[in-house]
């Protein structure tokens, strides 16, 4: 029998496997809806809001739900609604931008929904609202995903959901992306890294510094922010959608982005509200998340308080825990208080080598690593993992019946990773690369003390 051969169509094929699919430009591209993510606008309890993204032919989006049911035949209970839709030409082209907010939805309840228009659907997928009471949940935190986002970062968002496919919604400390105001190599593998994942579970996210069209600058927080998610609207006026709270069962989950810190009038704006939502909430958690670390814990970078009268307001409110990003290190401890509770994580493959502040109580480096934040009235337990399933790091916040706040760490944690990033020698100066065995030595010898 005589093979025949293709090499043309060989080299197509393996060519479109090196890239996420539906990736390719605008207006050559399918017209099927992607880029599709849960989140929320308003009560987790009673709404859900979905986006996406079609190609340049779609200018319209629709999204049709129904309560879930184990029969495939649900078509009678469809509910159809017509999407907010919006443009913007990118580095790759022409898209249309969609969103939907479901409201009414009854509490507890599992939907199912699907996206599109025409002939070109999504296929239905589903979501669970939130039930309003007190029952045990828990949450992923993601540090900065950042870069090599499909090839690498895309684990530990995998690992994440799939250690914890319970888990009610994924938090995002910043720096998704490398260039927030672009498609390649950016939003176009970040969502495809989460791929189905985005459809069945919400996201809250804050924004980090390379979410702004110039990644120094604090003020040019990119369109593509705006396009991809829905958020709350009910932060300060001109910090809509980037400083926000959600209110999930008994937690409050408030994004602030002090990216724009440097800005008096923003800072004293940020402030007043942040001051505001933690002293008109009487649910039983805070977890306050913003993408710069409370302290500077690369070695390269001038370590000292960024947002000292922040500190202070966390501190006189008790805030249990501080989730942050930026650094591409690990790093847990606190600040001269006993809470909060600083993090500062990292869940892609761009690591730094770790300056050891005196405030570390537990570090790490060369580690990509998720968290799953255990809640209940009473009761937060913390854990860090590697993206393998190693338990990185762990411990408990307890509410006693004064209302005092009890911290303790496990015992017998796995031994610390303190190997310095690859390149270490080339990226850093020599002072810095000379004395980083003399610091881990004496941080290591500090924290047996």
């Amino acid at each position: 029998m005589k093979i025949r051969t293709y090499p043309c169509l060989i080299i197509f094929i393996l060519a479109s496997c090196t890239q996420p699919a539906n990736e390719s430009r605008s207006d050559s591209g399918p017209p099927l809806p992607h880029h599709i993510k849960l989140s929320w606008v308003t009560s987790p309890a009673t709404s859900q809001a979905v986006s996406w993204r079609t190609g340049a032919r779609v200018t319209q989006g629709y999204l049709e739900y129904a309560e879930a049911t184990a029969s495939p035949f649900f078509q009678d209970d469809i509910i159809q609604i017509k999407a907010q839709s919006d443009s913007l030409t990118s580095d790759d082209g022409l898209w249309n931008y969609h969103t939907v907010n479901i409201k009414g939805l009854k509490p507890n309840s599992l939907y199912s929904y699907r996206v599109g228009s025409d002939s070109s659907w999504s296929e239905w997928s589903e979501f669970r609202t939130a039930t309003g009471g007190l029952e045990p949940f828990k949450f992923i935190y993601f540090g900065d995903v950042q870069r090599d986002i499909y090839s690498l970062g895309s684990r530990a968002i995998r690992q994440a959901i799939l250690a914890n496919p319970d888990a009610k919604f994924m938090l995002y400390g910043g720096d998704m992306v490398h260039r927030g105001a672009l498609n390649i190599e950016n939003w176009n593998e970040f969502f495809p890294a989460g791929g189905w994942i985005f459809k069945n579970i919400p996201t809250i996210a804050t924004p980090g510094n390379h979410e702004h069209v110039n990644a120094k600058s604090g003020e040019d927080l990119a369109d593509l922010w705006y396009l991809n998610f829905a958020f709350p609207k009910n932060g300060p006026e001109n910090h809509l959608e980037e400083t926000f709270y959600v209110d999930y069962n008994n937690i409050r989950v408030i994004s602030l982005n002090l990216c724009r810190y440097k800005f008096k009038e923003d800072r004293k704006e940020i402030y007043k509200w942040t001051e505001s939502r933690l002293k008109e909430f009487t649910g039983d958690w805070v977890f306050i998340t913003h993408h710069y670390a409370m302290d500077a814990s690369a070695r390269n970078r001038k370590p000292g308080i960024r947002f000292p009268e922040f500190k202070k307001l966390y501190e006189r409110y008790q805030v249990p825990i501080l989730l942050t990003g930026h650094e591409h290190v690990y790093a847990r401890g606190r600040m001269g208080a006993d809470f909060p509770i600083y993090v500062v994580s990292v869940a892609g493959p761009y690591q730094n080598a770790i300056q050891f502040g005196d405030w570390i109580e537990r570090a790490g480096t060369s580690l990509q690593l998720y968290q799953e934040i255990h809640v209940s009235p009473d009761t937060l337990h913390y854990v860090a993992k590697t993206v393998v399933g190693e338990v990185y790091d762990d411990f408990t916040i307890i509410r006693d019946k004064s209302g005092k706040l009890n911290f303790k760490v496990k015992d017998n944690l796995m031994p610390e990773s303190l190997i310095p990033t690859i390149n270490f020698g080339e990226r850093y100066d020599k002072e810095l690369v000379d004395s980083y065995e003399a610091d881990k030595e004496a941080y290591l010898k500090r924290n047996k003390e």
